[in-house]
């Protein structure tokens, strides 16, 4: 555990946290997905079972009729944004496993992942594997660090990151305000994105959920809840591959 006083060790840059490495990535998916139509894609964390559990998580705390705090869901009403949602894998399982209906985006700063994703969703409509009557299930390309902020209480119910942070803090690039993408991310995501008494859902491998807890501790953001993974032991030293934390936004800003 990190000292509350301690920093969290930054990230050597890597490509990974370049646009046009992602860029690369989803030219060739989209290429594997033209020639097998079977073929959807990456899915991150896939060893260790994350998407299983977020979407376990969401289920759990999903009501079919009013929301409370035990349950902040509902089938019907909640939201939901998706940052860096590559192929939309996830999103895609918000819907036919979590029964959410209302209004889906996945938003991603590479515009080959929100083509792939687009590609994907047309599929799953016409074999009949996702339900949009509405045309309620979106991809848009933007980059949430840099957008306007939103005005109060008109934010999303919950705000899933599955990696996205991870890939965002790979590079030490300034990208507003004097501020790098890591610095910039809890800020961005209370102002701009999770209405108040909203969750945003955050699951990491290269930050402990301690380190999460630290960099995501601002006012008006609080731990809510988190999700236990299998725990290894290695030279006497205990720990996670996988973090997940759930975070609630408060007025308090």
């Amino acid at each position: 555990m990190i000292a509350d006083n301690a920093e969290v060790e930054k990230l050597n840059s890597s490509k990974l946290g370049t646009k046009q490495y992602w860029n690369d990535f989803y030219n060739v998916e989209q290429t594997n997905f033209a020639d097998n139509s079977d073929d959807e894609g990456e899915i991150w964390f896939a060893d260790s079972d994350a998407e299983d559990k977020i979407v376990d998580f969401i289920i759990d705390h999903t009501s079919s009729n009013e929301i409370s705090d035990e349950f902040p869901f509902s089938k019907t009403t909640t939201t939901a944004i998706d940052l860096g949602t590559g192929n939309g894998h996830l999103l895609f399982r918000v819907r036919s496993e979590c029964g959410m209906a209302n209004r889906l985006c996945g938003v991603d700063y590479s515009e080959t992942s929100v083509e792939f994703a687009i590609q994907i969703l047309k599929k799953k409509v016409s074999s009949g594997e996702i339900d949009n009557p509405n045309g309620n299930i979106v991809f848009e390309c933007s980059n949430f660090l840099t957008l306007p902020a939103e005005s109060e209480n008109q934010g999303w119910d919950l705000v899933l990151d599955k990696g996205t942070l991870d890939a965002i803090a790979l590079s030490q690039d300034i990208v507003k305000d004097g501020m790098t993408g890591v610095e910039l991310y809890p800020l961005a995501v209370r102002d701009k994105l999770v209405r108040i008494g909203g969750i945003i859902l955050i699951t990491s491998c290269n930050f402990t959920e301690q380190e999460l807890i630290k960099l995501m501790t601002v006012s008006g953001l609080s731990v809510w809840k988190t999700i236990k993974y299998p725990v290894y032991e290695f030279g006497g030293i205990k720990g996670q591959s996988i973090s997940s934390v759930a975070f609630i936004r408060s007025n308090e800003t």
